[in-house]
């Protein structure tokens, strides 16, 4: 099995991945502006969290981890719910429109967002927990 470091800084690795992806994503899209603001936020933490944890042995890494105020708004984040905010978001600018294209449209955009959203949400919960098995 991988060590507590190891493991850590793998999800780190997927997390920022993730991120990446969802910034290009949303970039530029008046109506994703919320979830690129969310994405751009989370990027800067996790670009600074890896900056702390840069270059330190394990027991320092693991307990920088661990006391890490990065982690919790990480897990903030996954009590917020951003997916289901921004489903509501583009059904109430669907409502607006006629046509059935700009519907599937929305929907083929968030299955999109969804399948990044989803491991990102699994690093960021793995993440999380890491300083419970410390």
């Amino acid at each position: 099995m991988a060590s507590q470091k190891k493991q850590s800084k793998r999800l780190l690795n997927d997390i920022e991945g993730s991120v990446n992806q969802l910034v290009f994503l949303t970039s530029d899209l008046s109506l994703l502006a919320d979830t690129n603001k969310l994405a751009l936020n989370l990027k800067t933490n996790i670009e600074t969290l890896n900056r702390q944890l840069a270059g330190l042995k394990k027991a320092e890494f693991n307990a920088t981890l661990a006391e890490s105020e990065i982690l919790e708004i990480l897990d903030e984040l996954i009590d917020s719910d951003p997916i289901s905010t921004l489903e509501q978001r583009l059904f109430v600018a669907h409502a607006d429109q006629e046509s059935g294209e700009v519907g599937e449209f929305f929907q083929q955009l968030l299955d999109k967002i969804e399948k990044l959203y989803s491991p990102l949400l699994s690093s960021i919960q793995q993440l999380t927990a890491m300083p419970d098995k410390l």
